[in-house]
């Protein structure tokens, strides 16, 4: 039986807009697993209407008036104030979730990190669990058992640890001068060491906020309205004890192995460049990436896919995995990654910097 209640406090960023915030809240409190003593919104600025927000659901809320030059900074300080709260709040507490006040959560969200957690753990290769699947397509049913490590740091409900934020985050923390946005701060080289985050094939969160300081109603309905998002029962993830930074790369290994070549005749932007799925096998794809930095083919291919094409996000090496007409693809970036290996005999990889400038 899976385990729905897990021992971890849980912050709950908000600025200035109570409407967002009351719906999160609903959502979360019906949540399986939840505990709301273990909730804790954090306000920031002027307006007292996010505290009688949480007044009303009978949490626990604490106010800071952040400082900074910019919007950024004193939202990046906000953040900073609000871990640290949260870890002094539960002095035994080893890791804390974030939430932000316009996101809702899966049913399953507490179970998902509860069973995540014990990996983020053991490995010190691992920065965060997050919820969210930055890859996610439209219409697509996905695996809500299967989970990824990728680059990067997704975030929109993430778990990080308290060694992390305290021995690492808190003090490298951008000052309140810097103009630094704290997710790309901590999702930069330098902060994230190499290490990698978990995240589901289907996300267990979802963005519903259209308005704020990096969203407007032209983007959100661009890139989040139609992000899946995991409305099924309590499921119990698959080979979570396989995504140690060793056994993950066996498991890999084996899939590429196995994977079935996509016609690299086709153009990706053909509706049947990704066929329907008939079968269980993985199906590959291989692309020009001539180095980490060269993104061109990898963002056209995004965009025929209709998935996130704004930047390079989701990889583990240069290699994707996803979900493309309820098929289980791979998409590897040659010669840039470690797996270009895995690139069979005759097969040319997919070069859509060519098809660009003709």
């Amino acid at each position: 039986m899976v385990d729905r209640r897990i021992n971890v406090p849980v912050a709950v960023i908000a600025g200035n807009r109570p409407y967002y915030l009351n719906t999160m809240l609903r959502a979360l409190l019906m949540t399986s697993g939840v505990d709301p003593a273990l909730i804790t919104v954090f306000t920031d600025g002027l307006h007292a209407e996010p505290g009688h927000i949480a007044d009303l659901y009978g949490l626990r809320s604490i106010h800071h008036l952040s400082s900074g030059r910019t919007s950024t900074a004193m939202i990046s300080q906000h953040y900073r104030s609000s871990l640290s709260a949260s870890f002094t709040l539960h002095p035994r507490a080893g890791f804390v979730i974030v939430l932000e006040e316009d996101v809702l959560v899966a049913g399953d969200f507490f179970t998902y990190i509860a069973q995540t957690l014990p990996v983020l753990a053991e490995d010190p290769s691992l920065y965060c669990v997050s919820a969210w699947n930055d890859l996610g397509r439209e219409n697509e049913t996905g695996e809500p058992g299967r989970l990824y490590r990728v680059e990067g740091m997704p975030g929109l409900g993430m778990a990080i640890s308290r060694a992390l934020f305290e021995k690492e985050l808190l003090p490298n923390w951008p000052s309140p001068l810097k103009k630094w946005d704290w997710d790309m701060w901590m999702r930069s080289p330098a902060i994230r060491k190499g290490r990698e985050c978990i995240i589901p094939d289907v996300s267990r969160t979802y963005h519903f906020g259209s308005t704020g300081l990096n969203m407007n109603p032209f983007f959100h309905k661009a890139y989040f309205q139609s992000h899946p998002f995991y409305t099924g029962p309590v499921v119990t993830l698959h080979d979570v004890h396989l995504l140690t930074k060793n056994r993950y790369e066996e498991l890999l290994k084996g899939i590429l192995q196995t994977a079935v070549p996509v016609d690299h005749s086709r153009h990706p932007c053909s509706p049947d460049f990704i066929p329907t799925a008939t079968t269980d096998h993985v199906v590959s794809v291989f692309i020009q990436m001539k180095d980490i930095d060269d993104s061109a083919t990898w963002l056209a291919l995004c965009r025929c896919l209709k998935i996130w094409d704004l930047d390079v996000r989701g990889d583990h090496g240069a290699l994707w995995r996803l979900r493309v007409n309820e098929n289980s693809v791979i998409v590897v970036g040659v010669p840039a990654s470690p797996y270009s290996y895995a690139l069979p005999s005759g097969v040319s990889p997919i070069d859509l910097r060519v098809t660009a400038e003709v």
